[in-house]
């Protein structure tokens, strides 16, 4: 788009005044030192000796770590992470370990030197050196804007030091890096600056690849706040030529790097069955609270609160408080209709010049921000928007979205104060021209508090490297000192843990198990067979949760191993009865090998797991001919004379898969579907059910039980379960769920049964529902399988 020649003499004008590069370079170096200095006072402990401890002691940082370690030291290639989900790993973009990091470290641990046991020292220098560089970037930006260089110093350590990214400090360390946004709105501010952009909008479309590659929300981030501003650049200057080079450039900024993403995953990648459609979507939003509101753990919140008026508590994710003075500045603008600039601002070139980016961010911003918290999808009865978001649903953490404003709403608001401050000169009749100061200087001193009281409560906790093998074997009894682990192929961890595939998920219980898997899996070469990552293949998923409960067939993962080389079980020992119990199949045959206080070690080859399932499954036959077995109904026997069976086959509804029979009951997750809506004498019950699994969200189906008085409609009791949390087992890419329940009436009620998860509009199929009394057994054998409870076992 060639300038026309008031633009030319307009944007002459203003890179005149441009700041000099000298005050912009030295002011970049103070800023940073200044960082420096506020981070040494309140993480002196670690900053000289980063390799010495791990920051926070929580999952997610513990697994960013160890992800990333392994990817270093043991992996070998870039894209490919084999520390977890044995035998298969993962695409290392999956695993939340930084892949642009992890991968440049293994490339420096290959070529140039070792970084075995020095990858976390590496992380935690990143990490506050990427604070560092993003006040610096924020420093740059403002003085850009004709902010004084010591001004914008100090406004860039303020937003610094109370960006909601502090948070992620300690946890998810993508998340963390607080200048990749900064470094977004410099770049488009020298685009504005410019005639000719291609050059500005490659150097976005590079910054939001490599974005991508710290954590993947950022692209989510960018692409949305980039399709906005080009929006409002488009109309509010609506002129072919100008959108058509917009739109021209933002096909480089947006749809480039997600082609280019989209083809390194594919090309890397070969699993076709990741979720689509992930859990949480208006579930996870932002909250005005979040963004205008102080922390709960600040003074000022909790005096509102108490003398004032109740807050609404929000969820962590939405948590991004913009300072005091961001919620003073958007009442303001909000009252003004969002004029910000007077027209007097408009004698300066570099206001003209600016004044139109500023506008643009802002509006961005705001529209991202309330887009963001919900509106207008997550409005009840609008859910059925989100169907057609298509990629956009991959991010469901929508809460995050909310740091745009914040960064924003800051640059924005302290752009306005301080050309407000230089241009007041009193009140209308002159007096107290000393006002200036205040409203120059009083903000500065507000948001300069705010991220000093955030600095100060926020807690930060720190735990030994584990990473380094000096520091987690030191004891002498320690196991990876008492346990020859060659042997092995790989370790399973019990409990098990399988978190990220979206249908299941089966937390740590307790966390040390993981703690204590992953380390063991470091430092032995060994990889873990449990899963703790993101959008896990589904089918992969499956084989492995169909391995740790009850072998309803030979597991099919055992066919998936490369060889019979036994399976290292690490067993919490405060958890061994109930591991005795739940993992009965999975021990029937192993024999142990250690036995400490701070773990237990079982030896398993994988092929007497096909000898344990017959043994189990024959166990079960025996069991169903035994002559004491009462006949009930439809082929059913039971240790009791059982008068409540009921048996749900419908093999009346046809359905394109079912368990068995001719038929199966098949609907949407959000739409309710009845299992049963009829009287039940009163007792305890169980109520077990088969779902095909191998759909997305196929093993998140909720049920609700609701018993109503027949005489009035009144209801007497309601469950509501979740039924991931009463996973039997695997059967056929079948899944079976069986969960207790009680009826409190005594014929006078009917007891209503059906499945419905909110905002989940995806499709299902389940068959073979079995309602019996709380107590005794019942069994059936039908060909080559026999059931106990619903639970059918192959038979040899």
């Amino acid at each position: 788009m060639k300038p026309s020649v008031e633009q030319q003499i307009e944007h002459t004008l203003h890179h005149l005044v441009t700041p000099r590069r000298s005050h912009s370079f030295w002011g970049f170096v103070a800023a940073a030192l200044l960082a420096t200095f506020f981070l040494w006072l309140k993480h002196d402990d670690w900053m000289g000796k980063p390799n010495s401890i791990m920051l926070g002691n929580s999952p997610d940082g513990f697994k960013n770590y160890m992800t990333a370690a392994w990817h270093v030291e043991r992996d070998e290639t870039l894209t490919h992470y084999g520390g977890m989900n044995y035998p298969y790993g993962e695409h290392t973009l999956f695993t939340d370990n930084q892949p642009i990091l992890s991968s440049a470290m293994q490339w420096w641990h290959r070529n140039v030197s070792s970084l075995t046991g020095e990858t976390v020292g590496v992380m935690n220098t990143f990490q506050w050196l990427s604070v560092v560089f993003g006040i610096g970037i924020l420093f740059i930006l403002l003085h850009k804007l004709h902010l004084p260089w010591w001004y914008s110093v100090l406004v860039a350590l303020g937003m610094g030091f109370l960006s909601p990214q502090q948070n992620r400090f300690d946890g998810h360390f993508g998340l963390s890096h607080i200048w990749i946004f900064p470094m977004l709105l410099l770049l488009l501010c020298r685009y504005e600056e410019r005639f000719s952009r291609r050059y500005q909008s490659l150097l976005i479309g590079i910054l939001v690849f490599v974005a991508a590659q710290f954590h993947f929300y950022y692209f989510g981030l960018a692409a949305l706040f980039l399709t906005l501003y080009t929006a409002y650049m488009s109309l509010t200057d609506f002129k072919w030529s100008n959108i058509r080079a917009r739109f021209s450039h933002w096909l480089v900024m947006v749809i480039l790097p997600f082609a280019a993403l989209n083809i390194w995953i594919r090309w890397s990648d070969y699993a076709v069955d990741r979720p689509a459609s992930p859990y949480g979507f208006t579930r996870y939003i932002g909250y005005w609270e979040g963004v205008l509101l102080p922390y709960e753990y600040f003074p000022i919140y909790k005096w509102i609160d108490q003398n004032i008026v109740h807050i609404r508590r929000v969820d962590g994710e939405t948590q991004a408080f913009a300072g005091l003075v961001v919620l003073g500045f958007t009442i303001w603008a909000i009252r003004r209709g969002f004029k910000f600039f007077p027209k007097t601002w408009d004698t300066a070139a570099y206001h003209r010049v600016h004044k139109r980016y500023l506008a643009g961010i802002f509006t961005a911003a705001m529209v991202l921000l309330v887009f963001s918290c919900g509106f207008p999808y997550a409005i009840k009865g609008l859910g059925w928007m989100v169907d057609y978001f298509g990629p956009l649903r991959q991010f469901r953490g929508l809460g995050r979205f909310t740091w745009a404003y914040f960064y924003v709403a800051n640059i924005v608001a302290f752009y306005i104060i301080w050309n407000y401050s230089k241009n007041f000169t009193g009140l209308k009749d002159g007096r107290y021209p000393w006002l200036r100061q205040v409203i120059r200087y009083a903000p500065l001193l507000v948001l300069l508090f705010d991220a000093w009281t955030y600095q100060r409560l926020r807690p930060m906790q720190t735990e030994p490297n584990i990473a380094n093998k000096a520091i987690a074997t030191a004891a002498p009894e320690h196991w990876l000192n008492k346990v020859d682990f060659k042997p092995y192929q790989a370790l399973l961890p019990l409990p098990y843990y399988n978190v990220g595939s979206e249908n299941i998920w089966l937390d740590f219980n307790p966390y040390e198990i993981f703690k204590k898997t992953q380390l063991t899996a470091l430092h032995t070469g060994l990889p873990d067979m449990g899963v703790n990552m993101s959008r896990t293949a589904r089918g992969e998923m499956l084989k492995s949760v169909q391995m740790m409960f009850h072998p309803c067939q030979p597991p099919v993962l055992v066919q998936d191993l490369p060889n019979n080389k036994p399976i290292a079980l690490l067993i919490e020992p405060g958890r061994f009865d109930d591991v005795k119990n739940r993992y009965r199949h999975l021990l029937l045959k192993a024999t142990e090998v250690y036995n400490g206080p701070e773990l237990r070690i079982w030896s398993l080859f994988p092929d007497s797991l096909r000898a344990a399932q017959r043994e189990i499954a024959a166990e079960v036959l025996r069991e169903s001919q035994n002559d004491k077995l009462v006949p009930i109904k439809d082929g059913w026997k039971g240790s009791i004379a059982d008068p409540n069976l009921r048996v749900l086959s419908f093999d009346d509804k046809k359905a394109a898969k079912t368990f068995q029979g001719a038929g199966a009951l098949e609907g949407v997750m959000s739409d309710t579907a009845w299992i049963w809506k009829a009287p039940l004498p009163k007792g305890r019950y169980k109520i077990s059910l088969w779902v095909y699994a191998d759909s997305d969200m196929g093993m998140t189906h909720e049920i609700k039980m609701v018993e109503n008085r027949i005489a009035d409609g009144q209801e007497i009791h309601f469950q509501h379960e979740g039924m991931r949390f009463y996973l039997q087992g695997i059967m056929d890419k079948w899944a079976l769920f069986e969960m207790p329940f009680e009826v409190y009436g005594n014929g006078e009620t009917i007891m209503n049964i059906f499945t419905h998860k909110k905002d989940v509009h995806v499709p299902f199929t389940l068959d073979e529902v079995l309602i019996k009394s709380y107590d005794g057994d019942v069994y059936k054998q039908s060909g080559r399988k026999v059931a106990r409870n619903n639970l059918w076992y192959e038979l040899e």
